[in-house]
């Protein structure tokens, strides 16, 4: 089970993306060279972050750049990523469940939340020496290793390259799981609850002033009075545009498209965790069926690391070659990071086209997906 520390960006890729910018953009003035530069340098540190909230993962970028490319004059790795994220308050679920599955990401291996809890709390606070900070990570590296289920290797050599399928500047966990925001489940789920009592209220005094009103003996009963139970407002769990956010769809009709391209995610155990996850972050199913058709052509059931690929058909940490995981782990992923990269769209802009931005490099990405998921509304609908 690896545990290595990979490099994210050394000294000479910087100096290869200035060559390149200074080629590319020559008839451009100096200082905004430096500019791109500088962002493409961000973006690509800024994409290998866990899918912690965007100002988080920006100020752990920045200081990534300024501690590892200028002050030490040296790469930034996995290791420094860890060491940084260890600064943070990751008792907050918010940050602790997206450093989690980064850090199983790294460890290629599923490790049980409250062995991470304990792993983190033993080592200590972060504390100072002559010889800088002291480094935490490596020692909870090792100790998780110790209990991790590893995922299931890949004969070297193996791996499919299908088209778009790993964005290596912009995206999971910006896909990339941005933040991003952190797991809403029970807060939403309380929102959920009130909200039902509420209509549940409402209803149930309709129905008693209804059948006061049939059994009265007087011929004009008084209109009963409706005691006003104020339900909670739907919470905003994305800015998607109303065609992309959950609804229920015909899933016999899914099913049928789904047979029709052999995909092994018209089977109900890899079907249902994708509606959860839709559900969860209000967003159009369908979106992330489409997705799954243009990372991974839906997952026949004819190709042969099909049973690989329906981990993570839809490619989030890179791909499903370096993120095996389950359907359900990585469709939250899929859905969080579509919930934050749908955020702040400016106006008159293609919500398919901005979260092409992060979710994948190549820009026609987002056509791909537009095109597939108009294709399957057409046909369930």
């Amino acid at each position: 089970m690896p545990a290595n520390n990979a490099l994210i960006l050394t000294q000479a890729e910087v100096r290869n993306i200035r060559q390149y910018v200074q080629h590319k953009f020559s008839d451009l003035p100096l200082d905004k060279h430096a500019d791109i530069i500088a962002d493409a340098v961000k973006r690509i540190v800024f994409k290998r972050l866990p899918e912690f909230p965007d100002a988080i993962r920006q100020q752990l970028t920045s200081r990534l750049i300024r501690t590892a490319l200028v002050e030490r004059a040296g790469p930034v790795g996995t290791d420094d990523i860890a060491e940084a994220c260890l600064s943070l308050e990751l008792q907050d679920d918010a940050l602790f469940e997206p450093f989690h599955a980064w850090v199983e990401q790294q460890l290629y291996g599923t490790v049980h939340p409250d062995a991470l809890r304990e792993a983190l709390s033993s080592a200590g606070p972060v504390t100072d020496t002559a010889n800088g900070q002291v480094q935490r990570w490596s020692s909870i590296a090792e100790r998780l290793m110790k209990s991790a289920e590893p995922f299931e290797p890949l004969p070297e050599g193996q791996a499919i390259v299908l088209p778009f399928m790993r964005p290596e500047l912009f995206g999971e966990s910006g896909v990339s799981s941005d933040q991003s925001p952190g797991h809403p489940t029970g807060r939403y789920r309380r929102w959920a609850i009130y909200g039902t009592l509420s209509a549940v209220l409402v209803a149930a005094s309709l129905m008693y002033g209804w059948s006061l009103a049939r059994h009265s003996a007087v011929k004009q009963p008084d209109v009963p009075v409706v005691q006003a139970v104020s339900v909670q407002p739907k919470l905003n769990l994305n800015e998607l545009p109303a065609m992309l956010q959950y609804k229920d769809v015909n899933r016999e009709r899914l099913v049928q498209y789904l047979d029709s391209k052999d995909s092994m995610l018209s089977e109900s155990e890899y079907m249902e965790p994708i509606f959860d996850a839709a559900k969860q972050f209000d967003i159009d199913p369908l979106l992330l069926f489409a997705i799954t058709g243009q990372e991974q052509a839906f997952v026949p059931r004819s190709h042969k690391k099909a049973e690989q690929i329906i981990n993570n058909p839809f490619n989030v940490f890179h791909s499903w070659q370096e993120y095996n995981t389950t359907i359900r782990k990585s469709a939250e992923v899929a859905a969080r990071t579509i919930a934050r990269l749908s955020k702040d769209r400016p106006s008159g802009t293609d919500p398919f086209t901005w979260i092409n931005r992060e979710y994948a490099e190549d820009p026609h990405w987002a056509d791909g997906v537009r095109s597939i998921w108009n294709a399957i509304t057409k046909y369930v609908h």
